[in-house]
């Protein structure tokens, strides 16, 4: 097992080599209001503005609950997992913060927003910090 914790922090290294993305993860803070207009609105923490991953996973069938001509069909979709990875080492994420993609080599990323869900990462050896995520917007939220 000595050799594995040796190579660990070039595995680290090696890992957050591949986050190319950036991202920008709040939390949801406490209502202010706004000094020009007077309307409460909620606040937003920032947590952590840096390097970032997203990952999909899985492509599992699974029947369509939408409803309609497709259900009625029985129709069945492909389900895919989310994951955003973090460097390892990243603290102070919490299930229910949003993490807003702000640069990407693949435009369709960019500005995508996805609601942390839970840690998957929770082991002795990891390389990251990866979590399972939700889109923020649309229509499986």
């Amino acid at each position: 097992m000595a050799p594995l914790i040796g190579a660990l922090p070039k595995l680290r290294q090696m890992a957050e080599s591949l986050m190319l993305d950036r991202c920008r993860v709040t939390h949801k803070g406490g209502m202010a209001t706004d000094p020009v207009t007077g309307v409460p609105a909620p606040t937003e923490n920032v947590v952590y503005e840096g390097k970032c991953k997203v990952q999909t996973s899985g492509g599992l069938a699974a029947e369509n609950s939408e409803g309609g001509i497709v259900e009625a069909l029985g129709a069945v979709t492909p389900v895919w997992s989310m994951y955003v990875h973090f460097p390892y080492g990243a603290t102070g994420l919490l299930p229910g913060d949003v993490c807003e993609i702000t640069e990407a080599d693949d435009p369709n990323l960019k500005g995508r927003r996805f609601r942390l869900l839970n840690m998957q990462s929770e082991k002795s050896h990891a390389t990251a910090c990866r979590w399972n995520v939700k889109e923020v917007g649309n229509s499986n939220e």
